[in-house]
């Protein structure tokens, strides 16, 4: 049976879990595990994390990517290794797919079971949420007009056919363990579609109905100060990891 984890990270979400999870209940997959990273916040959301019966990480190092690498490292070590320092029902081992749901996405979680059946029905190695919507209640024109000019980078280089840059992806375990990640902040996401294509991964867009959140606050899309940084970020980390691979094949393949 394919286990399947959903990892959260979450920074001053307090008011977004419940709506969140409550979508869980019709995705249509049952996870082995729903993993929250509880990233600095301040507002309880560890604790309503807790409360929907969701365990918890901690991870102080503000940023999406650090977020994500809290909760990779804790599903990496399991309950075993992580001794006295696992939350009660850690499991022991790590799944063979993991799934990124960004908590201000209320609609992606009765859709998750897309991005896993991409994987595990059509031989996807990473799934990528394409999000969906009416332009007046979808992601807003400065968030959407970096995505594209980052994807328009990336098609150039890598001839890949994806069409948004979406936080909710699922990746087969062993593909994500390969491919060594490290940014992080939201050059994370550019970092895990770069490499997945330069190793030659298999890696598909999904379709995927996209509301804007009703609840809290956005870190990236709500704001046009915040696009625009987060669109430098994911630039930058295009370039470096072009060069970065460019350097390699220089010096004879080597990473």
């Amino acid at each position: 049976m394919t286990r399947v984890a959903i990892l959260v990270p979450a920074r001053n979400e307090a008011d977004a879990l419940p709506f969140l999870f409550a979508g869980l209940e019709s995705a249509g997959i049952s996870p082995s595990t729903v993993l929250v990273v509880d990233n600095g916040s301040t507002d309880g959301t560890a604790e309503i994390a807790r409360q929907l019966g969701t365990l918890v990480v901690h991870e102080a190092r503000a940023g999406y990517g650090s977020a994500s690498l809290a909760g990779i490292a804790a599903l990496r070590a399991g309950e075993a290794a992580l001794g006295d320092h696992s939350p009660d029902g850690f499991p022991d081992s790590a799944p063979d797919i993991l799934v990124f749901l960004d908590a201000d996405d209320f609609a992606a979680p009765a859709q998750i079971h897309k991005l896993v059946s991409a994987i595990t029905d059509q031989g996807a190695d990473l799934a990528i949420g394409e999000r969906e919507s009416d332009p007046r209640q979808g992601v807003r024109w400065h968030a959407r007009l970096g995505n594209l000019g980052v994807l328009a980078v990336i098609r150039a280089l890598y001839g890949s056919k994806v069409r948004d840059m979406g936080p909710c992806r699922a990746i087969r375990w062993d593909v994500l363990e390969s491919l060594r990640l490290d940014h992080p902040d939201y050059g994370w996401y550019v970092q895990m579609q770069v490499r997945a294509l330069r190793a030659g991964y298999r890696v598909v867009g999904v379709p995927m109905a996209f509301h804007r959140r009703t609840e809290g606050k956005s870190k990236i899309t709500g704001s046009l100060t915040a696009s625009v940084t987060a669109g430098l970020v994911m630039l930058t980390t295009l370039v470096v990891e072009v060069a970065r691979r460019r350097r390699g094949s220089a010096a004879g393949g080597a990473e």
